[in-house]
């Protein structure tokens, strides 16, 4: 049953990023660039630029990387469910997001975050 649950979070995880990643490059007119200050750190790290497609990229493989580790060293109970709870975590800030890019405004979510950023 844990399993199953797993493989959902993590489906809706990088569905939500893909939502979010498709959004934000038919809305914005800039360069694509990803707002999201972890993913552009990692992403100036490899000297690439600030681009959107590749942050859903590294979502892919941080939630493949993720599960294959939750699969095979960390398989006990507690460390699934601190996969659920922060998967689920991580679908509300993307699906947020995505929400707050297609209609232009800030959402209960966004404010949040802008708050916690400045």
């Amino acid at each position: 049953m844990m399993d199953i649950i797993i493989a959902l979070i993590s489906v809706d995880i990088i569905m939500s990023k893909f939502l979010d990643c498709y959004i934000k490059s038919n809305r914005f007119e800039s360069n694509h660039e990803e707002r999201n200050p972890v993913y552009r750190r990692i992403l100036s790290a490899l000297g690439v630029d600030n681009n959107i497609w590749l942050s859903f990229l590294l979502t892919v493989l941080t939630v493949g990387v993720g599960v294959h580790l939750l699969n095979t060293f960390y398989s006990s109970t507690p460390f699934q469910l601190l996969f659920i709870f922060t998967g689920l975590f991580s679908t509300v800030l993307n699906l947020g997001s995505a929400h707050s890019a297609y209609f232009g405004r800030t959402n209960l979510i966004t404010k949040k975050l802008l708050r916690v950023k400045n």
